[in-house]
């Protein structure tokens, strides 16, 4: 019990330390931040959508075209020019978007049925698994920049590290599979 206690105590010491490094490293940002919360939204609900491209190969070069895209944009936000980088961006952006197809692709070929619905099925979890990696992308990129971190420092297992935990914290629930919830939690 007294061990819970001190972790939370830390944590919540980390998360002040965390809030007064950021606020110390970004300037005006509040602003950046709610501009980059809105880029963020909108481009995961766009990544939602190329994940109903049926398409393999399409959708994941649609997906990688957002997620680059967007990680440009969030650097323009938080004045970080990353022209000389982007060529990394697009090969850690594309390789996270395939590997959420993959995933996607292996869990649907499990199902006991083949029938249009399954079809409609595999079609919205792609997309709710693909606006998914988009916002958590995008959330990992905010937070590195608003660090004052030089955003082609994030690597794939940095992104796989952080989409596991948000797994583990319940912000996504992959027996959860409905694009509603998904889309949801995007608007939220």
């Amino acid at each position: 019990m007294a061990n819970d206690t001190i972790e939370q105590i830390e944590d919540a010491a980390n998360e002040t330390s965390l809030a007064v490094a950021k606020n110390t490293l970004t300037p005006d940002l509040a602003e950046k931040r709610e501009e980059a919360n809105a880029l963020i939204k909108r481009y995961a609900l766009l990544g939602t959508a190329s994940g109903l491209i049926p398409v393999f190969g399409l959708d994941v070069a649609a997906s990688t075209a957002l997620q680059t895209k967007m990680i440009k944009d969030l650097a323009d936000i938080y004045e970080f020019d990353i022209d000389d980088q982007i060529l990394r961006t697009v090969i850690t952006t594309g390789v996270t978007a395939l590997v959420g197809r993959v995933l996607t692709a292996a869990a649907g070929s499990l199902a006991q049925t083949i029938s249009p619905l399954k079809m409609f099925v595999n079609g919205a979890t792609q997309a709710a698994v693909s606006g998914f990696l988009t916002l958590e992308v995008g959330t990992l990129y905010q937070s590195q920049m608003e660090l004052g971190q030089n955003p082609a420092d994030i690597t794939l297992m940095s992104i796989a590290d952080h989409i596991i935990a948000q797994v583990k914290e319940g912000k996504w629930d992959p027996s959860k599979l409905s694009l509603t919830s998904q889309l949801g939690a995007i608007v939220k």
